[in-house]
């Protein structure tokens, strides 16, 4: 279940010939247009040319209530079983395209709606391909019985998941008071039980009441032809006929004081943490009002729940959001304490600081309603946000998306008076209904019998063969398109960046150019020090970074809060390795003026006693929990496995008492010696990209930056290769109802490795897609044996040392099999190879998102850094779209069996039926 903001908070190829009618216009708001066809289906048209991708919604105002009685999850079933084939597209192969045509593809269901969304490149033939493929969803889904066991051992993985989350569990159990197990009482994600009953004749059934043409809607933004994508639109839905849609169920009007239940506990995990969540009936007159609350009450310093719960000592952090809906609005306002802080007052100053505190003032308002301005600019630049807005509005509003850009001009004409009228009759004790989030229990900490064996072997047997796969010449002409694209930008691109050098060494880059956002963006990269001279200053560091643009001399806390809300952009400090990384963005108009405002800042910290006492405290209090979840718990002991430096070292593994030992003795003189001695340093790299006059940027730089030196030595911080022996550990965790698995394989390859190419492509097989991988395919498809997974490959840019990392949670006792299905992969693409449709079907894939990447100026500008650290240009990346675009079914056999050894293979699984063990084997090889 998804928590949907539909909030202004912060938190805020034609298949026939057939001439058909012309989509209708009905509607136009803000630039955007909504288009009927003759059966009902709806169109909306958000055009950005500024963004080269475009965001596609196709919506079916169908979701959970439509659920039958008894048959809850039956829609979120029907969703997954909606990528695997139509008439026309059999089997694998419609979710085989949507990774070829598609930058990204996923699919949702909520009470209310089905969304099936995707990201795709802005070329009219791909759009053509993506829109066929909806239109063949829509009418021609084959719902095949052969794959309903495997989605619901699938749905009951996601299930566990999402209800392994405290807070989840805690929502389900106020649903369920509220509603009982109906309406909204019934999770989307579905019950197992109900879920096994349903019948292929039930699902078929749903399938053709619900999906018609006259119940969904499809919203396009972003970049693209609006005529001839709503010819395209026409020509494959026109053809589909209406049907008679049910009358959608009513939820009863809920009222907070009619809950008889008004707290709820939640005992699972690691944190501690007290919520107020304010509940009532739908009522769109106080709507705004609610959804500007958790800046009022939380946003640092000003927020008043924040001073009076933060400020004070009382708890670590105050968190709060909006769950504004059609049925219901929700507050939730809560803090996250420590176990050396006292519940009770925790509870007393949340009640008091949530339903007594004083009014709100014109100047805070203001400076939400600025925030809100800020925030809606980004919206509209960015296609997914805007298309995701829309999208919300539509279902939650029945149809009414204009009603966004409504409450956008309503919240700018809100009063004070209004804003405190509205909170003094919501959140007040009638409404209110107490969460409290417990850690588990001890007597849930300790080893479990395995009730049921695990079994080694697979559900192969159960699989159908698989449809004949693509041809590989698509692929082909993708790759050689994709090449050519990307040759072109870099070439253009290069020649707008300015490169230079300040005489003490200082390095630059200057992209002048327009941004999809018309913001300016500037990063500054500081290297410092050694090993030695940062030995045992990692907190330190960490607490240099977070009060360095905190407070200046002249400059309060507040008075810079409120310089970046007025810049419209952003501001962040922190630690890197062994340096500083600064990031700032600014409106256009206004970023010269913030550039030198934020260099003022921290060219001056004053490092306020109040302010660092506040964080450490938080610190160590934040550390003062135990870490037994399975992730955590997995992630701590590979760690200490693949250790070799010293306690201290920059490099050294998060260990938690090593870390509260080390703020518990860090002194304020101390940050600020490492700011004084290490900060001004001259070894410097700055990225700045935007509209701005480079001539008078270099001026700028060479004022702020050219005194800047120091004569401390510099060491750069990075790990060379280490073999490892195959290691196998089953760790214990606190008992959840799904465990960690977390493996590492190392190897000598960096970033600029020769063989760096061909091991991207062969992680691209192994793991990329959730549903068509090899890892997907064993881990979730065949078995069922996860929900989700992640395969990542990290190379080190200095050193030729790099490593796959794969990771999955699992359902708590099949760690056994986890560990046998990885193995199988491997050893399949050991024995066998990869095929040739894999290999250019990845490469397709691969330089694809490359391309997309140019197409946006901050994606170059978060390349810049490093290209100067290593004296390269945008050239470099031309070179590695030729490798990857030249590379063969061979080459990637062949780093296979160079790199994938399993003898070198660490893996660790952490759940409630593993054994404690204080110290880890080491997997490091002897020399």
């Amino acid at each position: 279940m998804r928590l949907k903001q539909l909030t202004l908070s912060l938190f805020l190829l034609a298949s026939t010939s057939a001439v058909l009618a012309q989509p209708v216009l009905i509607k136009t708001d803000n630039n955007i247009q909504e288009y009927t066809l003759d059966n009902g289906f709806r169109i909306i048209l958000a055009p950005n040319d500024k963004e080269n991708k475009v965001f596609m919604n196709t919506i079916y105002r169908t979701g959970s209530l439509n659920d039958p009685q008894g048959k809850g999850g039956l829609a979120h079933l029907l969703e997954h079983l909606a990528f695997k084939g139509t008439q026309n597209i059999k089997g694998e192969e419609f979710h085989r395209r949507l990774d070829q045509y598609t930058l990204g593809t996923n699919a949702s269901t909520d009470y209310y709606s089905t969304k099936y969304t995707n990201i795709i490149r802005p070329e009219q033939s791909v759009l053509n391909e993506v829109i066929h493929l909806e239109a063949e969803r829509m009418d021609k889904l084959v719902l095949q019985e052969k794959y309903v066991p495997s989605e619901i051992a699938i749905v009951k993985r996601e299930r566990e998941i999402r209800l392994d989350q405290p807070f989840s569990v805690l929502m389900d159990q106020i649903f369920k008071s509220a509603y009982g197990n109906q309406y909204l009482g019934r999770l989307p994600i579905g019950d197992l039980n109900e879920l096994q009953s349903i019948k292929m004749q039930e699902l078929n059934s749903f399938y053709r009441t619900w999906y018609a043409p006259n119940n969904a809607v499809m919203v396009l933004s972003g970049k693209f032809d609006a005529q001839a994508v709503l010819k395209q639109i026409d020509a494959q839905f026109s053809p589909i006929a209406s049907r008679a849609v049910p009358a959608q169920p009513k939820v009863p009007t809920i009222r907070g004081k009619d809950i008889k239940q008004r707290e709820f506990s939640v005992q699972k995990g690691s944190d501690l943490a007290k919520f107020n969540i304010y509940l009532n009936g739908a009522d769109d007159a106080i709507t705004t009002a609610l959804s500007v609350s958790p800046v009022l009450y939380s946003l640092q310093p000003s927020g008043h729940l924040y001073k009076d719960v933060v400020e004070t000592g009382i708890a670590n952090a105050v968190q709060s959001s909006t769950w504004l809906d059609r049925d219901f609005n929700l507050v939730f306002m809560g803090a996250v304490y420590a176990p050396n802080q006292n519940a009770q007052q925790v509870q007393t100053t949340l009640n008091k600081g949530v339903e007594q505190t004083q009014a709100f003032n014109d100047a805070e308002l203001n400076r939400v309603k600025a925030m809100t301005r800020n925030q809606a600019d980004s919206i509209k630049n960015n296609a997914s946000a805007i298309g995701t807005r829309i999208s919300d509005y539509y279902v939650a509003y029945d149809g009414n998306w204009a009603k966004y850009f409504k409450d956008l001009d309503d919240l700018q004409k809100m009063t004070v008076d209004e804003v405190n009228r509205t909170y003094k009759a919501f959140l007040v004790p009638e409404n209110r209904i107490v969460g409290n989030i417990l850690p588990t229990p001890e007597d849930q900490k300790k080893a479990q019998t395995q009730k049921v064996a695990e079994h080694a072997q697979t559900l192969d047997a159960t699989i159908a063969k698989e449809e004949p796969l693509k041809d590989v010449a698509s692929y082909q002409a993708e790759v050689k398109q994709y090449v050519e694209q990307s040759k072109g930008y870099l070439t253009s691109k290069e020649k707008q960046i300015q490169r230079g050098k300040l005489k003490n060494g200082i390095q630059y880059a200057l992209f002048p150019t327009q941004t999809r956002d018309d913001k300016t963006y500037a990063t500054i990269a500081l290297d410092f020090g050694t090993a030695q001279s940062l030995m045992n200053k990692g907190e330190v560091l960490d607490l240099t970074a977070y009060l360095l643009f905190r407070a200046s001399a002249e400059q309060s806390l507040q008075d810079i809060t409120d310089k970046i809300i007025e810049s419209g952009g952003g501001a962040s400090v922190s630690a890197s390795s062994n340096g500083l990384s600064l990031q700032l963005s600014a409106k256009k108009e206004k970023f010269d003026e913030f550039f030198k405002y934020f260099m003022a800042v921290v060219k001056a910290p004053t490092f306020e006693q109040s302010q660092f006492d506040l964080i450490k405290s938080q610190s160590i209090s934040s550390l003062d929990r135990p870490y037994t979840e399975p992730d955590t718990v997995a992630g701590m002991t590979l760690s200490r496995m693949l250790e070799k430096y010293q306690p201290g070292d920059l490099r050294y593994h998060f260990e938690p008492d090593l870390v509260k030992k080390q703020y518990e003795s860090a002194t304020r003189e101390q940050v600020m010696q490492l700011y004084q001695q290490f900060f001004k340093t001259q070894r410097v790299n700055i990225a700045v990209t935007g509209d701005f006059d480079a001539k008078n940027m270099q001026k700028l730089l060479k004022k702020e930056f050219s005194q800047w030196s120091t004569k401390e030595p510099f060491e750069r911080l990075e790990s060379d290769y280490t073999a490892l022996n195959a290691t196998k550990v089953h760790v214990l965790s606190e008992q959840r109802e799904f465990g960690s698995y977390q493996a590492v394989l190392t190897f000598p390859v960096g970033s600029y490795h020769v063989d760096m190419p061909a091991l991207q492509v062969f992680r691209h097989i192994l793991g990329d897609s959730q549903l068509s991988s090899r890892l997907a395919q064993e881990l979730r498809e065949k078995n069922a044996l996860v929900y989700g997974f992640n395969s990542s490959l990290n190379f080190s840019s200095w050193k030729d040392s790099g490593a796959l990392g794969i990771g999955a949670n699992y359902t708590a006792g099949k760690s056994a099999q986890v560990s046998q299905a990885v193995h199988k992969v491997l050893n399949e693409m050991l024995s066998k190879g990869v095929t040739e449709q894999e290999v250019e079907a990845a490469k397709a894939s691969m330089l694809k998102k490359r391309v997309t990447a140019l197409e946006d100026e901050r994606r170059i500008h978060s390349m810049l850094i490093p290209q100067m650290e290593h004296g390269r240009t945008l050239a470099e990346r031309e070179e590695r779209d030729q490798a990857i675009a030249k590379l063969t079914k061979a080459d990637i056999d062949a780093v296979i069996q160079k790199y994938i050894h399993l003898d070198g293979l660490v893996e660790v699984m952490a759940d409630q039926y593993g054994k404690t063990i204080n110290q880890p084997p080491s997997a490091l090889k002897k020399d």
